[in-house]
């Protein structure tokens, strides 16, 4: 029984930065930048790993709520014609968008979210790197 070669999905180092940051810091302007296939990948797994609860993650998902909406449909199986959503759905998963093996350029998983404390500190050196 052969074992099926495990999907990855590369993404930029500019998607890597304003995910590792989406709990710390305002993203918005960075994520204007990003193509909309990264754009779609970067809302969906930002959906699934960060509190809807944390004011910043909320100030960074606003501008992109049409979006976030839309990957709320399919999520609830809901059909969709948006080409870029189909793309990500055909190479990602069968169903749904799977963002389960993404890599950096490096090949590397990205990591979990940043903790309170984690984030706490990463606010500490933005603020000392403004003196």
């Amino acid at each position: 029984m052969s074992k099926e070669k495990e999907k990855v999905i590369v993404v930029s180092d500019l998607y890597k930065e304003i995910y590792t940051n989406f709990n710390v810091s305002t993203q918005v302007e960075n994520m204007k930048n990003l193509d909309k296939r990264e754009l779609y990948l970067l809302l969906t797994f930002a959906l699934d790993k960060h509190s809807d609860e944390d004011p910043v993650v909320i100030h960074n998902f606003q501008p992109f709520k049409d979006e976030v909406m839309e990957i709320y449909d399919i999520q609830d199986d809901k059909e969709t014609t948006n080409e870029v959503l189909l793309a990500l759905i055909e190479e990602t998963g069968d169903k749904y968008i799977e963002t389960d093996d993404l890599v950096d350029s490096e090949g590397n998983k990205l990591r979990e979210p940043y903790t309170k404390q984690e984030v706490r500190e990463a606010k500490i050196d933005i603020l000392n790197e403004e003196k």
